[in-house]
């Protein structure tokens, strides 16, 4: 094993670890769309624990694909299932709706498997995760929350600060930015949700 696999091998550990702590204080009856989240950020930890210690090219392939999945369908779930629990849960189900059309487009990605509309699909994700950011700011703010904040920064330094290491930075920093953010979040996830702010 490598020093840069071992390395991913960890950050995928870390990921696994936080987004399961979010399984125990999270249940799936209570809070479906957070549970949700967790599992989606558990696979992918999984798939890309399995990737660096096997070196196996479908599972990299199939951890590459849940990169685009990372990126869309967390945050909105998150948003979601703490809306339904705030005083202005009517905007609980837009932060719902996001996900159709990024999924759908993420299935069409996979299928055509070309750079057509690449950049269509990257605006409207940059659009939905800063919509999505901007909301849970606004919900940190209407609640008093650290915790809220601190998600949404977490989530910003997933998407946007792991780009910024990874082009002005150095070459491959911006995996470990966006694995320690990504746990951080769901870690301050399961805080937020399970009512231990």
């Amino acid at each position: 094993m490598s020093d840069n696999s071992a390395v991913t091998g960890v950050m995928n550990l870390l990921l696994c670890g936080a987004t399961g702590f979010g399984f125990c204080k999270i249940g799936p009856q209570e809070h479906p769309y957070a549970f949700t989240a967790c599992v989606v950020g558990f696979c992918h930890g999984l798939l890309g624990l399995v990737a660096s210690v096997s070196g196996d090219e479908n599972t990299t392939k199939a951890k590459d694909a849940t990169n685009a999945l990372m990126e869309i369908v967390p945050l909105p779930l998150v948003n979601v299932e703490l809306f339904l629990g705030a005083e202005s849960n009517n905007i609980a189900l837009g932060h719902g709706l996001f996900i159709v059309p990024l999924a759908v487009s993420v299935i069409i990605g996979w299928a055509k498997d070309s750079d057509e509309g690449d950049h269509a699909i990257d605006t409207l994700k940059t659009l939905t995760i800063l919509g999505n950011i901007t909301s849970m700011v606004y919900l940190a703010l209407n609640e008093s929350s650290w915790t809220l904040g601190g998600m949404a920064f977490l989530a910003f330094m997933a998407k946007f600060g792991a780009t910024f290491f990874e082009d002005k930075v150095t070459e491959g920093s911006g995996q470990p930015v966006a694995y320690i953010s990504w746990a951080g979040f769901y870690f301050l996830t399961a805080m937020a949700i399970s009512g231990e702010q």
